[in-house]
């Protein structure tokens, strides 16, 4: 920063917190973990709004199993249906193994059906599941990192 010879500074601003947020939603999983572990011994409260901040629908599948069933537990099938509509195999069938045979058969069914006009209401789904996963983390029944 500078002064302009009135006393006023003059410079730039910068948001740091969405520069670290930035930066986050780019590191790998174990590394963003790593960092905001440290984070949350020193500041738990700027560590956990960080890592709400970062948190995608696809950083949902870096989830441990247990958790990742809680949050799915949670969504209604047709709702998990359109989300996984847009998901890659790999996840599809870890999301569809976790949760209750019936409730999978719904979703699968959902899944497998023709949606390539209704890309708006599967990513409102997947929306869903990240808000889903986000309030339980706040309650403390998944932790992300």
């Amino acid at each position: 920063m500078s002064d302009n010879g009135s006393g006023a500074k003059e410079g730039i601003y910068i948001n740091g917190r969405q520069q670290v947020v930035e930066l986050l939603r780019h590191m790998d999983q174990v590394e963003k973990g790593k960092l905001l572990r440290n984070l949350r011994n020193r500041n738990p409260t700027l560590a956990k709004e960080l890592s709400e901040q970062c948190f995608s629908y696809d950083s949902i599948w870096g989830l441990e199993d247990d958790s990742l069933a809680a949050v799915l537990g949670q969504i209604k099938p047709v709702i998990l249906g359109l989300a996984l509509a847009m998901t890659n195999l790999k996840n599809q069938k870890r999301a569809l193994s976790l949760i209750p045979r019936d409730q999978a058969l719904k979703a699968y069914e959902v899944m497998t059906k023709d949606l390539s006009q209704n890309r708006r209401e599967c990513v409102r789904a997947q929306e869903k599941i990240l808000e889903t996963a986000l309030d339980l983390s706040r309650r403390r029944l998944v932790q992300f990192y």
